[in-house]
């Protein structure tokens, strides 16, 4: 147990384990609310576990937000079931490990927490002011929104990446245009909430992308010509000799 507790700690206190560090709070965080709710069902209190499955979701009803606005940060830790758990930590790790490649490893808990945010934002909008969906009581949950942040980064930023597998390789691009088409196509059905969300953090992730592209570039042209003077001062130099 000792060993464990030294594993996370060293997880935690290193700055570029942003991607290793969310893999792990999803893990932790399931497995805590699995235990809970196995604990609550064999005692017969299952009503324990649906009062702090509740305190952890985030509520589309803005009264109930106000009673627990930390919701707008920990809807994105619960997960549904073992796959939406694994799916989730998989498309995480697939575009979460190239964002080193555009800006900060460090930048990766950043650009998470602006793509739940925002996506938790929209969910909310959606169910305040569009009649259809208007007062209805419903939770969003799981980072699927997040998600959508840091893969539309990626691909705006670099893209030309491809996902190798097997015998095979295909553009990232073209998945995160699959779960985008996805995510619209759902829109006109009582599902509108959560995939709203991921849109929302979908524009986020556009934005940084392109922040992070216009930087690059700008890396790239200044380094360039820096080495272009350099190159011009060395043949001048060269030449007076």
């Amino acid at each position: 147990m000792h060993m464990v507790y030294l594993y996370f700690r060293n997880q935690f206190k290193a700055s570029k384990n942003g991607l290793r560090q969310l893999i792990l709070i999803h893990i932790f965080s399931f497995l805590l609310l699995f235990l809970f709710e196995t604990g609550c069902y064999i005692c017969g209190c299952k009503d324990y576990f649906l009062w702090l499955y509740r305190q952890l979701t985030f509520p589309s009803l803005y009264p109930l937000l106000l009673q627990r606005p930390w919701t707008i940060i920990t809807y994105s830790f619960i997960h549904k079931g073992f796959i939406d758990l694994f799916w989730d930590i998989f498309i995480l790790y697939i575009f979460a490990q190239k964002i080193p490649a555009i800006t900060r490893s460090k930048h990766i808990l950043r650009l998470y927490g602006l793509g739940q945010i925002v996506g938790a934002i929209v969910f909310g909008m959606l169910y305040h002011f569009s009649p259809p969906f208007k007062g209805m009581a419903t939770d969003l949950t799981g980072p699927s929104a997040a998600i959508y942040a840091i893969m539309v980064a990626v691909c705006v930023s670099m893209p030309n990446l491809r996902l190798y597998c097997f015998f095979f390789s295909l553009p990232l691009r073209y998945i995160a245009l699959a779960l985008l088409l996805i995510a619209l196509i759902h829109l006109p059905t009582q599902y509108a909430g959560a995939y709203l969300a991921q849109l929302g953090g979908a524009l986020v992730g556009y934005v940084y992308g392109k922040l992070c592209k216009n930087d690059m570039q700008n890396q790239s042209f200044f380094s360039t010509n820096a080495h272009g003077i350099h190159r011009t001062y060395m043949s001048v130099k060269v030449t007076k000799q």
